[in-house]
């Protein structure tokens, strides 16, 4: 079974979803759709009955919340569930006295062994109340900006081999323009998929590289409309895999 993304053109661009238990990065530049795609992401899966692991290195699990509620208002009710787990690696960054439930706070993003401690953690507790769960790791450009990119690599060598070996359906952005390309390439040889979104003049576009078998490798233009992506360009010709 398929790992609906929650965008009704992408999941179809994708023949119904993400590969299950794969590593995807989501690339792109800001405002122009990768946040809205990550979140529904995150819902989708919890609709459908799958829980959700934020790693949040760029806002702290209070706006991530505020995010989702203003996305769905039934979003507090998951979390009330147990369904939504938080790993914080900006609030005690920037000294901000937060706390919540289901959330651990790590002090810095350059403290990778926490992160990944914080995710197996994680895991391990959905895994023995569900059959499988998602992840969005978000943003890995936050990590390099801290440390290097070889550092990063290596963190995320251990971390995605975890999260699919803990049954993970995982999602790790990337900023679009922040990076040389051998760190972007770096970054994507780990990873099963690329979801790549970029703006060229007045127009906004989307294409996917890796994720199994997809209907088309070509880049298909978009439009955002409050919180939605909505695909726009033709691509119905045969599955290329």
């Amino acid at each position: 079974m398929l790992i609906e993304t929650g965008i009704d053109r992408l999941d179809e661009l994708l023949q119904g979803g993400l590969p299950p238990i794969t590593n995807t990065l989501l690339y792109a530049a800001p405002f122009i759709g990768k946040d809205i795609i990550a979140k529904h992401y995150a819902l989708t899966g919890l609709r459908n009955g799958e829980p959700i692991i934020f790693v949040l290195t760029d806002r702290s699990f209070m706006d991530m919340k505020q995010e989702m509620n203003q996305l769905d208002t039934n979003f507090s009710a998951y979390e009330d569930k147990g369904m939504v787990r938080y790993i914080d690696v900006y609030s005690k960054s920037v000294e901000l006295d937060e706390t919540g439930p289901n959330v651990t706070f790590v002090d810095s993003p350059i403290n990778r062994e926490q992160i990944t401690a914080s995710i197996i953690k994680a895991e391990k507790v959905f895994n023995e109340e569900y059959e499988r769960h998602r992840l969005i790791l978000d943003s890995l450009s936050t990590l390099v900006v801290y440390s290097d990119a070889k550092a990063v690599f290596r963190f995320l060598q251990v971390v995605s081999g975890t999260c699919q070996r803990m049954g993970s359906t995982s999602i790790f952005t990337m900023t679009r323009g922040m990076h040389e390309e051998l760190e972007v390439q770096t970054i994507k040889h780990l990873m099963d998929g690329v979801i790549e979104m970029k703006e060229e003049g007045a127009r906004m576009q989307i294409r996917v590289q890796g994720c199994g078998e997809v209907v088309s490798r070509n880049w298909i233009d978009y439009l955002l409309e409050q919180e939605e992506v909505k695909l726009t360009g033709a691509f119905r010709m045969s599955r290329v895999a």
